[in-house]
């Protein structure tokens, strides 16, 4: 890292910079997920009820891929339904194992496992994540950025570093900027690829001071990973994005490049954003 600016901002895409949590999920992850495991009509509806909770409406937004899909599947092994249907169980075995083996949890990773590993149910889940990245890309969709975002880029290139912590793929991160014509306003690119966000951390802000570095993001893992790597946090609140860039470009940019940034405020913005991400499902108490 060059001494140009002493700020990094380390940005996470979709559902921050991208509008692409819903999209995704509803257009590509879910429905795909459905067609590789053959689920019914019925258990489809719950699968993408315990997707929905998962992904976009709880504490566990924007978790890695396959964290998610554990997730996924034991919410739908326990939900009401299921049990009151007598449908079969999806198998978790085999992930749960892959997900707490340590390795990089992308598409590499789960060849790896699979090396000394062999697993049907993985072999399903990696086809059905190499089906995602390829559909995605080849079905042209374009995922539209948020005004305030895009403000926020073009102010950054004369004033900070920044780079793109992102827990999906490379390829699809440079497909979803490029057509939004945002590429040529961010330095670095993180994705899947170089482990979780961290290790992307770690890997993009070396020679920078840890307080001078700003992660913004829009779920709770992002503000997790900001606080074991020891930097700042401002987050994007599900629902409020637009308010929540406005905010950032008004106030908290300008405070954060010039080291007024305070805790107090920091706390105050995360307190907002965490109350709005549930850790209880909504059928729990239906």
């Amino acid at each position: 890292m060059n001494d140009k600016f002493e700020t990094f901002v380390a940005l996470d895409s979709d559902g921050c910079i991208v509008d692409t949590m819903a999209a995704k999920q509803h257009g590509f992850l879910q429905p795909l997920m459905i067609q590789h495991l053959g689920l019914t009509e019925a258990q489809s509806e719950v699968y993408k009820a315990c997707a929905d909770y998962v992904n976009l409406y709880s504490v566990t937004r924007g978790i890695s891929r396959f964290k998610a899909i554990l997730l996924n599947f034991e919410h739908y092994n326990t939900h009401p339904t299921t049990l009151a249907n007598g449908w079969d169980k999806i198998s978790t075995e085999d992930l749960q194992a892959f997900v707490e083996s340590g390795l990089p949890l992308g598409n590499n990773g789960i060849k790896e496992w699979l090396v000394d590993h062999p697993s049907q149910m993985l072999e399903k889940l990696l086809a059905w994540s190499l089906d995602v990245n390829a559909t995605i890309v080849s079905s042209g969709a374009t995922f539209p950025a948020y005004e305030g975002a895009r403000t926020a880029l073009k102010r950054m290139t004369g004033c900070s570093h920044n780079g793109i912590v992102s827990q999906s793929p490379e390829a699809v991160l440079r497909e979803d900027w490029g057509r939004q014509g945002l590429l040529e306003y961010v330095e670095h690119i993180a994705g899947q690829e170089k482990g979780l966000k961290v290790a992307q951390l770690t890997l993009l802000t070396q020679g920078i001071d840890r307080q001078n570095v700003l992660m913004i993001g829009d779920a709770p893992g992002d503000l997790e990973a900001a606080r074991a790597f020891g930097c700042r946090f401002y987050p994007i609140i599900p629902g409020e994005e637009e308010a929540s860039w406005a905010t950032f470009n008004s106030v908290v940019y300008d405070a954060f490049i010039h080291h007024t940034f305070s805790s107090e405020a920091e706390a105050r913005y995360i307190e907002a954003f965490e109350h709005r991400l549930p850790s209880t499902p909504p059928w729990i108490n239906a």
